[in-house]
């Protein structure tokens, strides 16, 4: 098998002694520009298989334009900032809080989180390296760096330079456990199953009346500020009782019968425009003080007010709690009813002293508590499970919380029209990411932009103490008119920047830093070294690819929209191709915390880099991939037949000098498939659809390898090698861009060989197709008889017939007149690769009756659902016409062999096999002439093996002898003479051929 250790090593050597990539780089530097923005992975360490896959899909379209001479901006790039790294060193510190932070020393904290960047991003450089990925590893653009601060900073001033900058008083997702908060884009959803309450709330100046409402978090109740109802559904007062229930009528019944068991009993109904203003009293309202204060301030807090937007009847009673502190739906109708959005939550999710018997409590962890609460307090109706998505933080995994804060956000919902229109210039493979990345764009919210922690990119906003102007900075050179700038851009050395108000109060930065999306969202242009020198951004700008998993839809693609819309008005990016994410081989997606993830090291130590590369790109475009060792093993199996070709063909280029002559049918069926290759293969990669090219360059090989060697193996000679050569060649400067240390090793090998031009594979321009080789029926010929010859061999091993053994003759049975056509032609191939006399090619086949059911098993598994349907209109005739013509229609559905069991009564003395569209049926009986023929190539195959043993090449000739009635094939075994009686030779053996006794013996001449 292929050393895949040995060679990747190597090859490794072999570049950097060489050079390769850099000289490649420089030769290509006046091509056409292509630029490849990175899209950076986050600085963990080691690279996960995701990182290995991604990567390898981003390196082979690289190496692909920098064969066809552009000149490909191939920067690296890593994401640094925010809270995996500060949460990694917060570990390595034993610090648990911002408390502890500000203890320990913001300075010394930063400086740690800087260093564990950089030791990282050093260790992924190197892994990238040796995985093949050709990127400017030692150039990575890194966000810690000042420069690439000043193109952050650079945005935010072009925001507030375009008015799309602002501060506002915002609901939003907060994680508690990292104390930030949490834009829409970094929570990731789980599905839940938690307690939902259903609460009766008093109308005011009503002694027995109360609204009914329901909730999934029980601790937003404390901070309810009024109630939903739709203006058009129409609502009932039930009694209950002594207490009358207000509720919506379409849920009356659920809630009063199946929820509570009691009888329904409607005394009134109304619409919900009629409930508009009514007050409540909240039944909290003597603990939490605010409430009072608020009430007089805001006249309709406590009151219901309408919304057709949030109110439906999809569950619950139809009357909405609504906090506006405590989601962005809520704040969006208590801003529009003037109702203030109360919560008063500490950054760590706890209720604060003033919340009085709630102080202390957390916020969604103490839900059951409050539940008690409401118990003990009388207004809990009932307590009822249900399953439903919450959001979740994507960084530690916490349900996520609300409160409202002041943050900075920039204005985007104006612009969804226009980044709809650039997103539908972008060619995205598959459609469907295009899709989501639209559905993302349509459901478009203003964007907070900054955070409550230390590590990251500071904030360049300084605010006056005294009259809160405030001043936006969009680089070092401009603030250093303000003050002396420091070395480093990070927390705390910059807040020591400050200077005079024009009031006379002081400017000092905010002390936010910007959310590590926005670092990313500028890296179209950071990476480019913009706006510090515009040359760069002339020549690439924007992006020709970018590439990454399904999860940056509403991720870095956004940021990248977003930030290029904010200061370009247009798009970043041309073309996009979206990957899935890697699940185990039970499809649960990999995660440390399940401990099911597979390392790359671990795949690479069994069967090596190229396997993995080979293996991981040809997974279908956005589509989630089950792990799977056995596919990956047949990866490798498959290079290593690439590898045995590679071999073959050295070692007989010592025995014949390589030269082109006559083609025969053999010749011109493998250059087509090798040219027709070439051009799907250039046709898909320029189409972005890379996900298709692997198997294409697969199947080449290995047909190389399995069909046209095994038809030409008893002729070879120079032509047959040049052809070999030819067909060879070409597959690796393909494969190369996929698997580019076993396409080297075997390119120098030849190299040494055939003395080609180029220092590497990889310098080798791009192949073009030679149309006029292209026989597209050709192809199909061969495809018919390379089907036809496996069924034959799959009838001869039920017949327990090895293929030395002759037979004389097989019947090939088709409804379809264009394969009976293909097979007459190619007949005398089919002969000699199945060692049979004989052939008749059949419409029908007397004497063969056919027993045809339905396989209700694989119809159900593919077609599910729709399954009933199909076997419903399958009638006898329908299912022997399927088997005839090897497919059938029914509606909109296709049927094959795979869907029916097959029963055949053939006549004695044949052996029936099938193959996609027909039968082959073969005599089985042997008369004395092929029975002599039999043991002949039996006897035949002991000498050839015999002088493989005795290290004999085809060249050198024997003199044999041979006891036994045969006809040896002298130039078969290399035989100048052959006798019937034994001669005095070294090399002797006797042996058994199915219980016959044989002796030979030879000689080198």
């Amino acid at each position: 098998m292929y050393d895949f250790k040995k060679t990747e090593e190597e090859i490794l050597k072999y570049w950097e002694k060489n050079k390769i990539y850099d000289v490649f780089k420089k030769r290509n530097s006046k091509g056409k520009p292509f630029y490849f923005l990175q899209g950076p992975p986050y600085t963990s360490g080691y690279l996960h298989i995701g990182h290995a896959w991604n990567n390898s899909l981003k390196d082979m379209v690289m190496r692909y334009k920098r064969m066809q001479g552009f000149d490909v901006w191939d920067r690296g790039g890593y994401d640094m900032h925010g809270l995996p790294t500060a949460r990694q060193v917060m570990k390595e510190l034993k610090l648990d809080s911002k408390e502890e932070i500000e203890k320990y020393g913001v300075e010394k904290f930063v400086k740690k989180c800087m260093k564990y960047g950089l030791d990282k991003a050093a260790v992924m450089n190197k892994d990238l390296w040796k995985l093949g990925i050709w990127m400017d590893h030692d150039n990575a653009y890194m966000p810690i760096n000042n420069e690439y601060i000043e193109s952050v900073w650079w945005l935010i001033k072009k925001a507030e330079e375009k008015k799309r900058l602002y501060e506002g008083l915002r609901t939003l997702s907060w994680c508690a456990n990292c104390q930030t908060a949490m834009a829409k884009h970094e929570c990731e959803y789980k599905v839940l199953n938690e307690d939902s309450v259903f609460l009766k709330f008093k109308i005011k100046g009503k002694k027995n009346e109360y609204l009914v409402i329901w909730t999934t978090t029980a601790w937003t109740i404390s901070f309810n500020m009024g109630i939903m109802v739709h203006p058009e559904l129409e609502y009932v007062k039930i009694k209950m009782g002594k207490e009358f229930w207000i509720v919506a009528k379409g849920l009356a019944a659920p809630f009063a019968q199946t929820l509570l068991g009691k009888k329904l009993e409607i005394v009134d109904e109304f619409v919900g425009e009629k409930l508009k203003g009514i007050e409540y009293e909240h039944p909290w309202g003597k603990d939490i003080k605010q409430f009072k204060e608020m009430k007089k301030k805001f006249p309709k807090t406590h009151t219901v007010v309408l919304s057709d937007e949030y109110v439906s009847l999809k569950g619950g009673s139809g009357l909405v709690h609504m906090a506006g502190g405590c989601g962005p739906e809520d704040y969006e109708v208590s801003h529009a009813n003037n109702i203030p959005p109360f919560n008063n939550l500490n950054e760590d999710g706890t209720f604060p002293e003033s919340m009085g018997r709630f102080s202390g409590l957390r916020a969604k962890k103490d839900d059951k508590k409050f539940i008690d609460f409401m118990k003990k307090d009388g207004f809990l109706i009932a307590v009822t499970e249900v399953e439903h998505d919450y959001a979740h933080c994507e960084r530690c995994r916490e349900p996520v919380i609300f409160r409202t804060t002041k943050q900075w956000f920039f204005k985007m919902e104006d612009l969804k029209e226009k980044m709809l229109k650039e997103n539908a210039k972008v060619n995205w493979v598959p459609e469907k990411a295009g899709n989501a990345f639209n559905s993302w764009l349509e459901n478009l919210r203003d964007n907070s932009i900054t955070k409550q922690r230390y590590w990251g990119t500071p904030a360049p906003i300084w605010r006056c103490g005294d009259c809160k102007e405030y001043q936006v900075i969009g680089s070092a050179k401009e603030l250093s008119k303000y003050g002396k700038v420091p070395k480093n851009l990070h927390k705390p050395w910059i807040d020591k920047v400050k200077w005079d108000c024009k009031c006379g109060g002081e400017m000092k930065r905010i002390p936010d830093i910007l959310d590590v999306w926005i670092d990313a969202g500028v890296a179209s242009w950071a990476c480019l070294d913009y706006p510090q020198r515009k040359d760069l951004f002339e020549r690439y700008f924007p992006a020709d690819f970018i590439l990454e998993a399904k999860e940056q839809v509403r991720g870095w693609f956004n940021l990248l929209m977003v930030a290029s819309m904010l200061t370009q008005g247009k798009g970043s990016f041309k073309a996009c191709y979206v990957h899935g994410m890697l699940t185990d081989v039970e499809g649960v997606k990999m995660s440390k915390s399940l401990g099911n993830v597979i390392s790359p090291y671990e795949l690479i130590d069994k069967y090596g880099t190229d396997t993995l590369r080979f293996y991981m790109v040809g997974t279908n475009a956005g589509e989630d991939i089950n792990f799977s060792w056995e596919e990956a093993k047949l990866k490798y199996k498959n290079l290593s037949i690439l590898w045995n070709v590679h071999k073959f063909l050295l070692g007989y280029s010592k025995l014949f000098k390589i030269k082109r002559g006559k083609l025969g049918v053999e010749d011109k069926y493998i250059l087509s498939r090798l040219n027709n290759t070439i051009l799907k293969v250039t046709d898909h990669i320029e189409k972005y659809e890379i996900d298709l090219v692997p198997k294409l360059i697969e199947d080449l090989f290995l047909d190389l390898s399995r069909n046209y060697i095994q038809l030409v193996r008893d002729k070879i000679d120079g032509h047959v090698l040049s052809v070999v050569e030819e067909v060879l060649l070409k597959s690796v400067k393909m494969l190369s861009i996929l698997s580019p240390f076993i396409s080297e090793k075997i390119y120098l090998d030849m190299k040494e060989e055939f003395t080609y031009k180029e220092k590497s594979v990889h310098y080798c321009k791009w192949i073009k197709a030679d149309k006029k080789f292209i026989d597209l029926e050709l192809e199909k010929e061969f495809d018919v008889m390379f089907n036809v010859v496996s069924a034959i061999l799959a009838a001869r091993e039920r017949a327990n017939r090895g293929v030395r053994w002759p037979l004389r003759r097989v019947s090939v049975v088709s409804q379809d007149k264009d394969v009976r056509k293909r097979v007459e032609k190619l007949h005398s191939l089919i002969l000699s690769q199945t060692n049979i006399k004989e052939i008749d090619v059949l419409e029908k086949m007397e004497g063969v009756e056919l027993d045809v059911s339905v396989n209700r098993n694989a119809i159900g598994r593919e077609f599910k659902q729709d399954s009933k349907g199909i076997i419903s209109k399958l009638d006898e005739k329908k299912l022997k016409k399927l088997v005839e013509i090897g497919s059938l229609k029914v509606g909109k559905f296709k049927l094959d062999r795979s869907h029916v069991y097959i029963k055949e009564e053939i006549p004695e003395g044949l052996v029936g096999s099938n193959f996609s569209k027909g039968s082959v049926y073969l005599d089985n009986t042997l008369d004395d002439e092929l029975e002599k023929e039999g043991y002949s190539r039996e006897v035949e195959r002991v000498i050839q093996s015999m002088r493989k043993d005795e290290g004999l090449v085809k060249s050198d000739k024997i003199e044999l002898f041979v006891i036994g009635d045969l006809d040896i094939d002298k130039e078969k075994v290399g035989a100048s003479k052959v006798f019937d009686k034994v001669q005095k030779f070294k090399v002797v053996k006797e042996f058994k051929v199915k219980g016959k006794k044989f002796k030979v013996g030879f000689k080198k001449v």
